[in-house]
């Protein structure tokens, strides 16, 4: 029967850990980058559909 605490056990564990709290930080960056990349593409979408609208390219109806 093997020890439970055994050297390679916690080290195991150690290197866990360390990967779950170094991912936390790293999926809060993509997700940081990930807004603001979604944040522009709408600002942009937005203009180009004002700018159509105001240069007849698009028909938009409001009634």
């Amino acid at each position: 029967m093997t020890e439970f605490l055994s050297t390679h056990n916690i080290l195991a564990v150690a290197a866990a850990g360390l990967l779950l709290f170094v991912g936390i930080f790293a999926l809060r960056g993509v997700l940081k980058l990930a807004w603001k990349a979604l944040r522009v593409g709408l600002i942009l979408f937005a203009v180009a559909i004002i700018a159509g609208a105001l240069l007849g390219y698009l028909d938009i109806s409001l009634l």
